[in-house]
């Protein structure tokens, strides 16, 4: 249910901004009379109030209206709206600045509301929120994140004088007393500012120091923190302020020279923090987009088809993050990958990508084939590859228009030779192996080259063959079957002199 609230601001039938406090009473007083005065909310009639005691405002007729984040209306608050809305007004002269603008797509109403619409900010929306009364972090943080959903950056500036308190400790004076609400603005969006209503100044947060002094109370020692801004003096009068915007987020700091240089640890904190909710906000939109991909998949192509995708889209993106962590170059069409994921429609992204899609399905039945097979070439190449690679994109970009075993052969042009040498050299003794206990050669070559062992029940000459292919060279193979042949095939327990 609505409240009855106070406005600082109504609109006319010709959508004209009135505001209590410039506005010409008597005329505002006939277009009240006429009931011509309008809440920016919620359309409803407003009635012009001024008083000799209380200021002017203007308040709803006969109904409530819906108000996120309303802040009861004190002299303080708006004095402190009127304070920002002139300093926004002479750094911003072009922008379209208002008074309590009504925030459709999320309900609430701004104290200060600015929109770009050229320069150096074109296109950004700010929120200028002046806080005097009390605020739960909680109750802040609901309102921090509408803000955002909307895409506006919203700026709370802290009545000074009701939030920025000291500590009252003997020897301590200088320590900050920090309550729940600036502390959590402070890290959620890394500064806090304080504005004093009557210097007309505004403090900026942005680096505290705790230390910890040790004292003895009742035979216990205790330990207490006290924390500190460095520098204590970091205010200035708020015509010295600007606003300064990182280009790649579009995030925006207010700042002032004396003190802009020190900021440059909390801006970097602060752009960390920015790419890392980027981040975490890119994977849960690729997330969310590959469960529709594969559902769509699964009912137009089917659930085996749909099951290769998404472990296509999920590796590769699996991929990208690996690469991502190391000083290597990410392959072309992974970050393009990525983004038709997150971006494209699903008819479309499928095709766009069936081309790959279908090799890698054809890559897949081919590769069992490879298994089925007792040829020696297609045994070493089903050996020595995994399924798990053909998903990748690098893999399928490499392969160009090769069939599997034709670009596995290439791949692998260096220990084919290796393992044909010794196949075609030296079959009798791998033959010879393979007809003896598989438990006593495992254990024997061993001993010789751990490499060269085969993990079957029943290996076959094929089998003993297909291992050499981790050696260098044939000499290497030459000298390993010589030991083969003496420790081994040749090898008599009884010879030796005392025989």
């Amino acid at each position: 249910m609505g409240r009855m609230i106070d406005l600082f601001r109504c609109i006319t039938e010709d959508n004209k901004s009135l505001l209590a406090t410039t506005c010409e009473p008597e005329s505002t007083r006939v277009l009240s009379r006429a009931h011509k005065l309008f809440c920016p909310n919620c359309k409803g009639v407003v009635q012009y109030n001024k008083g000799k005691v209380k200021s002017s405002y203007f308040s709803h007729v006969n109904l409530e209206c819906d108000y996120i984040g309303y802040e009861p209306e004190t002299p303080s608050h708006r004095t402190g709206k009127e304070l920002l809305y002139s300093w926004l007004k002479s750094k911003f002269p072009t922008a379209y600045i208002e008074y309590e603008e009504h925030i459709p797509e999320t309900g609430q109403f701004a104290d200060v509301f600015i929109k770009h619409t050229d320069g150096e900010f074109k296109g950004l929306t700010w929120a200028f929120e002046f806080q005097h009364s009390p605020l739960s972090s909680t109750d802040w943080e609901v309102r921090h994140n509408l803000y955002k959903s909307a895409g506006i950056q919203d700026f709370w500036i802290l009545d000074k004088a009701k939030y920025l308190k000291f500590s009252t400790a003997k020897g301590h004076t200088d320590a900050r007393r920090r309550n729940d609400l600036e502390k959590k603005i402070y890290s959620e969006v890394g500064l806090c500012y304080f504005l004093d209503l009557k210097k007309e100044e505004l403090t900026i947060d942005f680096n505290f120091e705790i230390h910890s002094e040790r004292n003895v109370y009742n035979r216990k020692n205790v330990v207490t923190d006290y924390t500190y801004h460095h520098p204590k003096e970091h205010a200035t009068h708020i015509d010295n302020i600007r606003v300064r915007m990182n280009e790649e987020f579009k995030y925006c700091v207010l700042l002032y020279g004396e003190v802009e240089e020190q900021m440059n640890d909390r801006l970097i904190w602060i752009l960390t923090k920015l790419k890392r909710e980027q981040k975490i906000k890119l994977e849960q939109e690729f997330k969310e987009q590959a469960i529709k991909k594969k559902a769509f998949a699964k009912s137009k192509y089917g659930e085996e088809t749909a099951d290769i995708i998404e472990k296509f889209i999920e590796d590769n993106k699996v991929e990208l993050d690996i690469r991502g962590t190391q000083e290597v170059d990410i392959p072309q069409g992974y970050n393009e990958l990525i983004e038709d994921v997150r971006c494209m429609q699903d008819l479309e992204f499928f095709e766009k990508y069936s081309e790959l899609i279908n090799k890698l399905s054809l890559n897949l039945r081919e590769f069992e084939k490879l298994k089925e097979s007792d040829e020696l070439i297609k045994k070493l190449i089903y050996k020595i590859n995994y399924s798990f690679d053909f998903y990748k994109l690098s893999f399928l970009i490499d392969q160009g228009s090769h069939s599997l075993e034709d670009y596995l052969i290439i791949k692998h042009q260096e220990k084919i030779p290796l393992v044909e040498y010794v196949y075609k050299e030296y079959k009798e003794v791998l033959e010879k192996l393979a007809s003896m206990n598989p438990k006593y050669i495992y254990k024997k070559l061993g001993e010789i080259k751990s490499s060269l062992t085969v993990w079957k029940d029943n290996p076959t000459a094929l089998d003993y063959a297909i291992e050499y292919h981790r050696l260098k060279s044939k000499d290497e193979i030459d000298k390993y079957i010589e030991e083969i042949k003496t420790k081994i095939i040749n090898y008599n327990p009884f010879a030796g002199d005392d025989w």
